[in-house]
């Protein structure tokens, strides 16, 4: 039997001090050792991948230590080494998604009664809390309110919702974030070094972000990389061994996006699909793509991308070429047809479909402006023309009731134009009417958004 162990089992934390970035729960923990201030049940919550069971097991190691110092156990003595190695009598770890009926929580009852074989506490680990039953849950609540003073739970969920508050409300609750980049890529460039493997930034940084947020991802990747590149690895290699799209994919899709160019972008698309790429993974890249976009247009804030330095000038140039509201209704065309996407049977075709969508949207808003545009032209037109209207008509009736006073011969238009100073600019018989010009305007839109039929005269 091979000795080997994946990374994530190998390094995984032993000390309080080796867990990164959940500082606020380690440092409680440590503090209500030294206090001798534990509680009797904790609920430890988070995404996968950020130390919930590890933390759960070094408090236990903890507790149950006699050589502890300043709240860190050993890893040296006999309860340290077989919590460790998952064997200590005294600690139970249950998965509650293979084991959520009422008879195993009641077979945890049973358990309870009786005092720690070897140590100075017994542990129950419950992990995935949130898959028991609700009868599983009712039996849990009386001993979760009144436990023995030897007992402590210590309950792990990524779903802290599905919880009931009744559970919740008996517990000291802990909540864990995902990893920075930064902490992912500082601790495989250490196991790295460990393993006298080199690998080159720009590759721990792209590991890093294929684990989003998980170490214990990101270390299955790096175990993947070092499997296929053996003790060097380059990004180069790393890319083709994961048939990864580049940042470059990106910004070539939104060039055609903004030029409007749905043929060179099919065509685009197709030599992608034959190189084999997912197409779940180009489309949550798209629509990440368009979001640091979004949020460099908005913000001009480099350091709120989670990109190398080269890519964020890319991103910053890239903003220039899209408006804010252009980069929001693709981002939303993206989302609306997100749950589409993912449970449709033939992803090729409606991606290609959501493509063409993109690339006539920046067309379309260009053609929206000048449409409104000219329709507050012709709006101020019409008005000065009804007030040219009124003017003359009611010229004519003084010029009327004067001729008929005093027997002068009539004026014309336009010699009422001339004495009034009023534009002669109406419209006349063989030129468009108003009614004319708004019935093209509403075809005009109707073509655009392929709407029905609208009366505008009558706003219906």
């Amino acid at each position: 039997m091979s000795d080997y162990k994946v990374s994530a089992l190998k390094y995984r934390p032993q000390r309080f001090d080796e867990v990164i970035s959940q500082e606020f729960v380690t440092q409680t923990l440590k503090n209500a050792i030294k206090l001798k201030k534990m509680g009797h049940s904790y609920l430890v919550s988070g995404p996968r991948g950020t130390g919930k069971t590890t933390i759960a097991r070094i408090f236990a190691k903890a507790l149950n230590c006699p050589n502890r110092k300043d709240g860190e156990p050993c890893n040296e003595c006999e309860n340290c080494v077989e919590i460790t190695k998952g064997i200590h009598p005294d600690v139970f770890e249950l998965d509650a998604a293979s084991n959520r009926g009422i008879d195993d929580v009641r077979a945890i009852q049973d358990a309870a009664k009786y005092y720690p074989v070897k140590a100075k506490y017994k542990f129950f680990i419950v992990d995935e809390v949130h898959m028991l039953t609700q009868q599983a849950f009712n039996a849990m609540l009386k001993i979760l309110e009144e436990p023995p003073p030897y007992l402590i739970f210590i309950l792990a969920t990524t779903n802290p919702e599905k919880i009931p508050q009744t559970i919740v409300s008996r517990c000291q609750r802990f909540n864990l974030h995902r990893f920075k980049i930064d902490e992912i890529t500082d601790r495989l460039r250490n196991i790295a070094e460990n393993e006298k493997i080199k690998i080159d930034d720009e590759s721990l940084f792209l590991i890093a972000k294929l684990g989003d947020g998980a170490l214990r991802d990101a270390l299955g990747v790096f175990d993947l990389a070092v499997s296929f590149c053996g003790s060097k690895i380059t990004v180069g290699e790393l890319k083709e061994f994961l048939n990864l799209p580049g940042k470059e994919v990106y910004f070539k899709i939104s060039e055609y996006i903004k030029n409007s160019d749905a043929s060179s972008i099919l065509k685009y698309f197709d030599e992608l699909i034959d190189l084999g790429f997912d197409l779940q993974t180009f489309f949550n890249g798209i629509s990440e793509h368009f979001r640091d976009l979004l949020i460099i247009k908005t913000t001009k804030n480099l350091s709120l991308l989670d990109e190398s330095d080269v890519i964020r000038k890319k991103y910053l140039k890239e903003s220039e070429n899209f408006s804010e509201e252009q980069i929001l209704r693709i981002l939303k065309i993206l989302f609306d047809d997100e749950y589409r996407f993912r449970s449709s049977g033939n992803q090729k075709i409606l991606l290609e479909t959501i493509l063409v969508e993109l690339c006539r949207i920046n067309k379309e808003v260009i053609d929206l402006e000048k449409l409104i545009t000219g329709l507050e032209e012709f709006k101020k037109k019409t008005s000065d023309i009804s007030f040219a209207e009124n003017i003359k008509n009611t010229a004519k009736y003084k010029e009327t009731s004067y001729r008929s006073e005093y027997k002068s011969p009539p004026i014309n238009d336009d010699e009422i134009n001339i004495r009034l100073n009023v534009s002669t600019d109406i419209p006349k018989s063989g030129h468009t009417s108003p009614e004319d010009m708004f019935r093209n305007m509403e075809n005009k839109l109707k073509n655009m958004f392929d709407t029905e039929e609208v009366d505008i005269n009558n706003n219906q």
